[in-house]
Parts: C-alpha cells; sequence; structure tokens
C-alpha cells in the first residue's frame, strides 16, 4: 500500500520529475477537500466519487465487551461515494486507467511547451525593452553633452544678426523720413544737384548709408569684445603665476645684492678700525719699553 510520499513520487514522474511540485499539488487537493467539508458542503469529482459530511443524531450503543448500554452523543462524520468510473477501475478495468493516463501526460506536454515559450517570448520583451532604455540614455546622455555647444553656436550667431537688422531698419527707417521730407540741395564738383522731385543727392545717400551700418559696426565690435574676454582672462590667468614668480626672484636677488653692498662697505671700516687699534697698542707699549731700556 503506498503511503503520501510514494504517491508524490508517482505524481513526480507525471509532472516532469518535479517533487515538490507534485506535493504542493497534492496538499493543495487536500486542504481545498478539508475546507469544504467543514463548511458543511460536498467535492463532486466527476468518475472519482463525492466527499461529504454526514450527521449522526445522539443514539445508545451497546458494549460488546461487557454487554453495557453507552450513549453516544451527536457526531459529524466525512463520508466517500465512489463514481462509476472508480468502480470500474476497482473492478478490473484497465483501459480506464490507460486514458486517463494518456490525457494527463498530454496536458502536462502542453503545459511545458506554453511555459518554455512564455519564457521565451518574456526573455525576448526584457531585451528589448533594455535595449530600448540603453538608447534613449545614450541619446539623453549627447543631447545634454551637445546642449551648451548649440547654446552658445545659437547665441553667438543670433545676436550679431540680430544687431545688424536692427540697425539696418533703423537706417532705412531714417532714409526714407529724409526723402520724405525733401532734403535741401548741395553742390557736388562745383554744380548744384538740387532736384526739383525731391530725390535725395548723392552726399545724403552717402551719410544715410553710413548712419545704416554704423550700428551694425558697433554691434560687431561689441560681440568680438564679448567673444574676446574669456580668453584674455584666461591668459591673465596663465601669466599671474609667472609674474608673481618673477617678483620674488627679483626682489630676492635684489637684497642679495644690497647684503653683499653693505658687507663690502662695512669691511674697509673694520679693517681701518683694527689698524688704528693696533697703532694704539703699539704706541702704549712703546714708552714701557724706553723706560726698560733706559
Amino acid at each position: 500500500m503506498p503511503n503520501k510520499a510514494q504517491f508524490v513520487d508517482q505524481l513526480a514522474e507525471r509532472l516532469d520529475g518535479d517533487r515538490k511540485r507534485a506535493a504542493a499539488a497534492l496538499d493543495a487537493v487536500i486542504d481545498s477537500v478539508y475546507a469544504a467539508i467543514a463548511r458543511g458542503e460536498r467535492v463532486a469529482i466527476t468518475g472519482f466519487g463525492v466527499f461529504e459530511r454526514r450527521d449522526r443524531a445522539a443514539r445508545t450503543a451497546r458494549n460488546p465487551a461487557t454487554g453495557a448500554s453507552v450513549s453516544v452523543p451527536a457526531s459529524r462524520v466525512p463520508a466517500f461515494r465512489p463514481g462509476a468510473e472508480f468502480k470500474s477501475v476497482a473492478g478490473g478495468a484497465r483501459e480506464v486507467l490507460e486514458q486517463r493516463a494518456a490525457r494527463t501526460q498530454a496536458a502536462v506536454a502542453g503545459l511545458a511547451d506554453s511555459a518554455r515559450g512564455t519564457r521565451a517570448r518574456a526573455a525576448a520583451a526584457v531585451q528589448d525593452a533594455q535595449e530600448l532604455a540603453q538608447s534613449a540614455v545614450s541619446d539623453a546622455v549627447e543631447a545634454v553633452r551637445e546642449a551648451p555647444g548649440r547654446a552658445l553656436a545659437a547665441v553667438t550667431n543670433s545676436a550679431p544678426a540680430k544687431a545688424a537688422k536692427k540697425a539696418q531698419k533703423r537706417g532705412a527707417a531714417k532714409a526714407l523720413g529724409s526723402a520724405r521730407s525733401g532734403p535741401a540741395t548741395k553742390t557736388v564738383a562745383g554744380s548744384s544737384l538740387a532736384s526739383s522731385s525731391g530725390v535725395p543727392s548723392r552726399g545724403a545717400a552717402k551719410k544715410a548709408a553710413k548712419k545704416a551700418t554704423g550700428p551694425a559696426k558697433k554691434a560687431a565690435k561689441k560681440a568680438a569684445k564679448k567673444a574676446a574676454a574669456p580668453a584674455k582672462k584666461a591668459a591673465r590667468k596663465a601669466t599671474a603665476p609667472a609674474k608673481k614668480a618673477a617678483k620674488k626672484t627679483a626682489k630676492k636677488t635684489a637684497s642679495k645684492t644690497v647684503a653683499k653692498k653693505t658687507a663690502a662697505r662695512k669691511s674697509p671700516a673694520k679693517k681701518a678700525a683694527k689698524k688704528t687699534a693696533a697703532k694704539k697698542a703699539t704706541a702704549r707699549k712703546s714708552p714701557a719699553k724706553k723706560s726698560t731700556r733706559r
């Protein structure tokens, strides 16, 4: 008679050798039957049988050993009624077992194939998602790196162009205003070119052109100064340490030369003082020698 462990092994043979999965499946079936019977329900498995709960009323029974009467309280007892297929199998019909074994094996194989397909699809989806994420991250990084350069290029290109356009508009407006007001006639090369129709002369046209190009030139100069300012600052920063080092070396050499000069000035004075001291000493000694000789 197979016990539970052996029964689990038999189930594992049909479930691709997964013993844990077979034990979990058996426990799940038993637990579900327990829960349904505890609620007073019936569990009917077609062909196998029906699990149910039967209520027994209180009664009096006899002890077969002593013959005394014993009162038995009311109780609830589980019961099982086998189905037609189970009865036929118990009667020796093996065809039913073979058919059921073939069906279960086909079902298990289909489940295994579907599980493999879902795993492959999931792996492919994960790879696609990773590739998309990597491409998005790389695009974002490139955009962040190129953003400052694009902004600077846009600013440097747009500022002089805008200033030139504004200057041209101002110059054109001034030229139109002077043409409408009728400029005064001026002599060019000694001849009067005043027109009765109000057309401006060549000098007025030159002045208008200068006025139109003047703001544009100023804007271009300002833009050039702004562009050259960072380079000047960088050059100043680069030359500052060299200047400091040159100043320090100049101070050191100056202090050394001053010390040498002072030493050179002091040395003759010391020599003269030593000579005078020696002469005085000899002068003092000479009278004493003369007295001793006498």
